[in-house]
């Protein structure tokens, strides 16, 4: 939403400056953004922050014209200078992103903080936001509560969210599941997509509300439209399963590939298990082996010892005897359980020569 343009000029530019900012106004009444940039451009550049505020809107969201997050960092700034909360806000959150500028964390908790002083709940949850990760201030879930507590009760969904994954996890304050349904409930009808998935979590596992997992998919699916890739990945486990909704493997394939293209770890070990099997695609044991190293490369000891046994047993006919023992020996130094019977089988057969590997 632009905000009203307001006029504090000396008397001998007082009539340029009104009629620019009564172009402007009239304009943006009537949401005709093009004809608003050339009279907001002449009030900004004489000093006025509301304008300055305006110009940096329009220049994020590309209203009335081209889009540039350098020039929307640059008038905000200017706006911020000069005492304009809301400019301050914005400010902070596109240091927070690194959108337009490169990404400051201090600075994003320097505007931040002075425009959530001021009463600002994007400000506000901007920095629950930076106490509960840690970036730009030393850790604090008890401070992420307090500011998210204050941006929620204002009405901020983003901070509802993260008020509910609080009383979800008792991180900042008491574990408090009836609380963390509130919170998740208020973000998520609002839709805001991690409301959503939290929500969908609280019914999937019947903590604070009836467990329902028709409900629960209805949730994540919303969450998932919107590129949660946690919510993908449990929409696809619910067709995989055909809990909540009918069991359809091409459907669970769809959402792991989704959720597994945004680095999700389960998902791609999802992806991998579908190719190994054939389950909602045709059966490609080289697709199984790329999605399982992705799965490695985080780290996972499932995905090495799935590795290991694929090259164990061979892709298309052909074990690869060196890459098992490499991929199985990682996966039981991780301590994966599974896969002791594998090396025994290799070291019997003469098949296991750590030296080479």
């Amino acid at each position: 939403m632009l905000a009203a343009v307001v006029l504090f000029f000396p008397a001998r530019h007082y009539y340029a400056q009104w009629s620019a900012a009564e172009q402007a106004r009239s304009a943006l009444l009537a949401e005709n953004y093009v004809e608003a940039f050339d009279p907001l451009t002449v009030l900004a550049e004489a000093g006025n922050p509301v304008a300055q505020f305006n110009l940096g809107l329009m220049y994020g969201q590309g209203q009335g014209v081209a889009q540039n997050d350098g020039l929307a960092v640059y008038w905000f700034g200017k706006a911020a200078e000069a005492g304009n909360v809301e400019a301050a806000s914005a400010l902070s959150r596109l240091y927070y992103l690194g959108q337009g500028i490169k990404k400051d964390d201090q600075l994003a908790l320097r505007w931040a903080r002075k425009a959530a002083d001021e009463g600002n709940p994007a400000a506000q949850c901007l920095l629950g936001i930076l106490y509960s990760r840690g970036e730009g201030v030393v850790k604090n879930d008890v401070q992420a509560v307090s500011w998210w507590r204050k941006a929620a009760v204002a009405g901020n969904i983003e901070a509802a969210a993260g008020l509910g994954q609080a009383f979800y996890y008792g991180k900042g304050v008491e574990q408090d599941d009836r609380l963390a349904v509130i919170w998740a409930r208020k973000a998520a009808e609002n839709g805001d997509a991690n409301g959503q998935y939290l929500l969908g979590i609280l019914y999937n596992e019947g903590r604070g509300l009836a467990q329902d997992d028709g409900l629960a998919f209805d949730w994540w699916m919303k969450a998932a439209a919107s590129g949660i890739a946690e919510a993908q990945y449990n929409v696809g486990v619910l067709y995989n399963t055909g809990r909540g909704i009918g069991e359809d493997k091409g459907q669970a394939f769809m959402w792991w590939s989704k959720a597994a293209k945004h680095g999700n770890v389960d998902a791609q070990l999802g992806l991998a298990y579908a190719y190994a099997n054939g389950e909602g695609i045709a059966r490609d044991d080289k697709a199984a082996e790329s999605w399982w190293l992705e799965a490695a490369k985080a780290g996972n000891v499932d995905a090495e010892a799935s590795l290991g046994m694929l090259y164990y047993r061979g892709i298309n006919g052909q074990p690869n005897y060196k890459e098992a023992a490499k991929w199985l020996l990682k996966a039981s130094s991780h301590g994966h359980p599974a896969v002791q019977i594998y090396l025994d089988m290799m070291k019997e057969d003469g098949l296991l020569d750590t030296k080479t590997l």
